[in-house]
This record gives structure tokens, sequence and C-alpha cells, in this order.
């Protein structure tokens, strides 16, 4: 317990003295009722991505890289789409694929600058027509995703929104 809070207040002392401090996570000191749920946190965007349809062919039960190895899951191509929104749990997807709920789906694209392959199920599907062409929309929750990319895509979440508020910010200074 005191290591951590030494490592609290050397980034403290730093990120004060000007010394370009790395983030520090403190919610491990925050009680669990009162923890920021940074997974809700949605921006919205307009991101091409690349995903396979996931069937199940054998007895597979849980979605992973080796049930796939396995032979478990098949992954089928998709003509992609587009994502509307995102957040560290999941994202929004348009396409002219149907999917539909419980549906299992892999994103494998780059995403702000990193490649990911993020394993996801459809939580919500609907479909319109519009202009005489079928467009459907999907909810995809993430699951069974790496640590290290859950940190970088909220961190670039967080990242693009304080860009977009000073942009705005900037705007708004310059009309006046």
């Amino acid at each position: 317990m005191w290591n951590k809070l030494s490592n609290i207040f050397e980034h403290l002392t730093k990120k004060k003295r000007g010394q370009g401090a790395d983030y520090y996570n403190y919610n491990e000191f925050i009680p669990a009722d009162i923890q920021q749920r940074r997974s809700h946190l949605r921006i919205e965007l307009f991101l091409p991505l690349n995903f396979w349809r996931i069937i199940r062919v054998a007895g597979g039960i849980d979605l992973s890289d080796e049930a796939l190895k396995r032979g478990d899951f098949q992954r089928v191509p998709t003509g992609g789409g587009m994502g509307l929104n995102l957040s560290g749990s999941g994202v929004l997807i348009i396409s002219s694929d149907e999917f539909f709920k419980d549906d299992y789906i892999e994103v494998d694209d780059r995403v702000f600058g990193k490649q990911m392959n993020i394993f996801g199920r459809v939580i919500r599907a609907g479909s319109t027509n519009f202009d005489n062409k079928k467009i459907c929309e999907f909810a995809v929750n993430f699951i069974n995703m790496k640590e290290s990319d859950y940190e970088y895509l909220v961190r670039s979440i967080f990242d693009k929104i304080k860009l977009l508020k000073n942009i705005n910010r900037r705007d708004y200074l310059n009309s006046l």
C-alpha cells in the first residue's frame, strides 16, 4: 500500500514540476461503486472497418484465437462497414451485410493507428432500405479484448475528445 502511495506522490511531484509525467491509474484507490466507467465514454465518428463474420462450426463454447485455430469457429469474409460511434466496450456499425443478435464478429483493422483484432458479439441489430439498398445497423459488444488494446482504445478516445473540445473552444473564441 505504501509503495503505491509513494508512486502517486512521485507522479504528482513530476507533474507539478512539468517533467512530462506518464499517466497513473488511480482506480485502485477509488471505491468500485464510484469509479468512472471509462468503457461508456463514446466518440461519434466515421471509421471505415474491416470485419469478419464468425460462425460456430464445432462444439466450441468460448470464442478465442485458440478456438479459431482448433476449427471450432470459422471466419467468413464480409464487405466491411462504417463505425458510427466507438467506446472501450463496443462499436456501432452500418454495413450492407446483415447481422443478427448474438452473431459473432471479429474487427480486423487499424483503429486510431494501431492494428487491432477484436472479437465481439452483436447485441442489437436492425436494417432499413434507403435508396433501394439495404442498410444494416448493429451494435457490437467487445469480448475477450486484450487489456493493452482496451487501454489504447480508451486513451485514444479521451485524446480525440480533448482535441475536439479544444478545436470547438478555439472556434468559439475566434468568432467573438
